[in-house]
Formats: structure tokens, C-alpha cells, sequence
């Protein structure tokens, strides 16, 4: 389980083992929606700028004690409220679905719906959209918690999988070490070697947790995290060869901590991530004073720090670490509620200048979670919001966000939707 989720399930509190949010204390899930076929054309796959439109997206929708996975066009409508869940017997799922699923950021090229699943199972499950069977299921414990957290396939027949767990007694069978990224063979599901991830901190495990691609090379973040959460280091993210197999570079984040996925800009010449500072453990709160978004050059390798727009420290509060360019400058960001705001809010930032446009809130915290935009795709934006068990959206044009009505992605289960991949 990542450490927002954690915390979200911390601060919500257990009733009766389900979180306290809508949707949830539901009765078991109804007999699945099923297979999708969508018409990529359509749907907007066409090329645009530097990459190729998704068709379509899936969204975890969880309680973290029940999962159900639903698919959606690009601007949130709902294509199958209810094409697996944990409570569903899919063809070919002999390890079931935990309430810990995570889907990748990155779409996979091979048309497939990954679902990971970051319980003590650490398995990932290999479907088919078109048919709604499973085509393969794999362990990636490998004998202990590895806690998988990411998922990106770097050819037609290799997947990089990022580990955030380290085996603290590792050499009882292969691969088991963790703290790495696992190459997974994709046409025999198996896994076929690791990337070893160095930490020069003792206290420190790495915790590799989101992946995206920047240019040809995949990047990780990596937390920096005690065993126990009690110690965070500095943000930092590497970028790993596919060809080599090896880390070419490593970006440090001196000052900031607990940082997101890098988010990328449509031309792909600007990069930006998001970090929320280290949590304390008995307020849930974040610390401003080391949370900010951080702008790059995208277009050099290693990325070149090009300004701290000093959001963390201007709003008195933690940004949340997922964030997604709407344009070439607007940046879809959060922040966590708790201070000063009661709850999360949502806005729009300017990568160039830090100007900040509120575009909503919650009334309570950790309930702003999973984003997704498709600049030049239909260029609409999409936030899941747990609190009212729907999808935000945005249209963007010019640069400037007009509110969508919500979008109900999970009309047969009823739990809040969490997370966004791409399909």
C-alpha cells in the first residue's frame, strides 16, 4: 500500500473493515459489465504532437477493502461500470482481486489491462479488454511483500515493474531483494532479471514507486523511505535505459520530500513533479515548507531544474504528488486537506509564472486522488473525487478550465473511484 493511501485510510477510519466514505457498506458486486471494444479513431487515438491519443482509460474504484475496475472514454463517460472486481469470478482469475489495486500511468502499447495489485499477494494480472478474460497472472514477491507499485512495458516483450518493498532477509530464492525494478518477460510472464536501485543512507530503503517515460528512457521516483515511514530523504528520481538496463542519471530534490510521478508536457520539452513533504504521523499533516512543484527541461538528460514555483510554502499546505499537464503551461495539481483547509483542494497552476486558479475543493481530506488530462485528445481533465463517488472533469480551451458535470463511473458497485491509468 502506498503512503497516501495509508494515510487516507487513517485518517477516514475503519467501519465494519470498509473506509467511512459514499459508496461504500455496499451489498457484493453484481454480475460484471465486461469486455469493452472501442473504436480508437473514434475515441481519439490519432497521433497528436509527440505521442498517440489513449482510446479509453481504467479506473480503480476501491474502499481499500473492495475493489471494482471500470472503463471510461477519454472524457469520463462510462464504457463498463464494472468489467472486473474483487468480488467477480473472471475467466481464467484463480488469484483474486484484492482491495490494493493499483493500474499503470503509462498506456501499455500491447492493448492489455494491467491490474497490480500492492497487497501481501504482490501479484500482477493480465487481461483482456476485448474479451474481459484473464491472460495471465504473476507473483512478484518473490518469497516477501515487494508492495508493486508501477507498471511499464518497455517493448513488445518487457515491462519494467517497480518494487517499493526491500526484503530485509533476502537469498532465499531468486529475485528476492526488492527495492528494484523487476523485468518481467511479457510473452511468458515470467520474471527474467532486476534493476538494482543504490541508496547511500543506511536508514533508507530506495522504494522506487511511479514510472513515465521522458524522451527514451523510463523514469522513477523514488521515495526514500524508513522500513517503518519514520524517515523520509530528499526527493529524488532516476532514469533507467530500457537498452542497457542500467541507470544513465539521478536527479536530487534537496529541500523537498515525498515526491509523485513526473509529469511530462504534450511537446514533451517540459517536465514537472510534485512533493508533499513528510507526513506527520500524528497530525497527518504536511510540512509547506517542504512541498513545492518543480519545473524541468524535459528536453535534456538528465532534465535541468528550471524554477521551484513555491506553492508549498504560498498556500500553507502539502501538494499532493500526483499532478498532469493540461497544456504546454497549465498544470492540473492538488492539495491535501487538513491545513488551512478543511479538505483537498483542486486548481490550476502555471508552470511558467506559479500563478495558482482554485477550482474547487473538498470538505474533507483525502478524497482528491487519481488525475488524468489529454491535451489535444479531446482536451479534457479528469479528477477522481471519493467524496462524492464521481469523476471531475474539465474542458480546456485556451488554456483556461470550464467545469464539466461529474461523471459516475461505478453506477452497479457504488465504490468512490481512486485511480486513473491508461489503456
Amino acid at each position: 500500500m502506498s503512503v497516501q493511501r495509508a494515510a487516507a485510510v487513517a485518517i477516514l477510519g475503519l467501519a465494519g473493515g470498509r473506509v467511512s466514505v459514499s459508496g461504500c457498506n455496499v451489498s457484493p458486486p453484481p454480475a460484471g459489465t465486461g469486455a469493452v471494444v472501442v473504436d480508437a479513431s473514434a475515441e481519439g487515438g490519432a497521433s497528436v504532437g509527440m505521442s498517440t491519443c489513449d482510446a479509453i482509460v481504467d479506473i480503480v474504484c476501491s474502499d481499500y477493502s473492495s475493489t471494482n475496475i471500470a472503463v471510461a472514454r477519454l472524457d469520463g463517460t462510462t464504457l463498463s461500470g464494472s468489467f472486473v472486481s474483487s468480488g467477480s469470478v473472471a475467466p481464467g482469475l484463480t488469484l483474486a482481486l484484492s482491495g490494493d489495486i493499483e493500474v499503470p500511468f503509462v498506456s501499455p502499447p500491447s492493448g492489455r489491462m494491467i491490474l497490480i495489485d500492492e497487497s501481501t499477494a504482490s501479484v500482477l494480472t493480465w487481461m483482456d479488454p476485448s474479451t474481459a478474460k484473464v491472460i495471465a497472472q504473476l507473483q512478484v514477491g518473490t518469497g516477501f511483500y515487494s508492495n508493486p507499485h508501477d507498471y511499464v512495458e518497455v517493448d513488445s516483450a518487457r515491462a519494467f515493474v517497480s518494487r517499493y518493498g526491500t526484503n530485509t532477509h533476502p537469498g532465499q530464492q531468486p529475485f528476492d531483494i526488492g527495492g528494484d525494478l523487476l523485468i518481467v518477460d511479457t510473452t511468458t510472464f515470467a520474471i527474467t532479471g532486476r534493476i538494482a536501485i543504490p541508496e547511500e543512507n543506511a536508514a533508507l530503503q530506495p522504494a522506487p514507486d511511479t514510472m513515465n517515460w521522458l524522451g527514451g528512457e523510463v523514469v522513477v521516483t523514488l521515495d526514500r523511505a524508513a522500513a517503518d515511514f519514520s524517515q523520509f530523504g530528499d526527493g529524488r528520481f532516476i532514469g533507467v535505459s530500457p537498452t542497457t538496463l542500467a541507470i544513465d542519471w539521478t536527479v536530487n530534490l534537496a529541500g523537498l520530500k515525498d515526491c509523485g510521478r513526473l509529469a511530462v508536457s504534450p511537446s514533451g520539452k517540459l517536465a514537472a513533479i510534485a512533493c508533499s513533504s513528510q507526513q506527520d504521523p500524528t497530525t497527518h499533516r504536511y510540512d509547506p515548507s517542504m512541498s513545492d512543484i518543480v519545473v524541468y527541461d524535459g528536453s535534456q538528460a538528465p532534465p535541468v531544474e528550471l524554477r521551484r514555483l513555491g506553492l508549498g510554502v504560498k498556500l500553507g499546505a502539502g501538494l499532493q504528488p500526483q499532478i498532469a499537464f493540461a497544456t504546454e503551461d497549465a498544470i492540473l495539481a492538488l492539495t491535501y486537506g487538513g491545513s488551512p483547509t478543511g479538505g483537498d483542494t483542486v486548481m490550476s497552476v502555471s508552470a511558467t509564472t506559479g500563478d495558482v486558479i482554485p477550482l474547487g475543493s473538498a470538505t474533507v481530506p483525502y478524497v482528491f486522488g487519481g488525475m488524468r488530462c489529454s491535451p489535444g485528445c479531446g482536451d479534457v481533465c479528469l479528477l477522481s473525487d471519493a467524496q462524492r463517488g464521481t469523476l471531475r472533469r474539465w474542458q480546456i480551451v485556451n488554456g483556461a478550465f470550464t467545469a464539466l458535470g461529474d461523471a459516475t463511473v461505478d453506477p452497479m458497485v457504488g465504490l468512490p473511484p481512486r485511480t486513473i491509468g491508461g489503456l
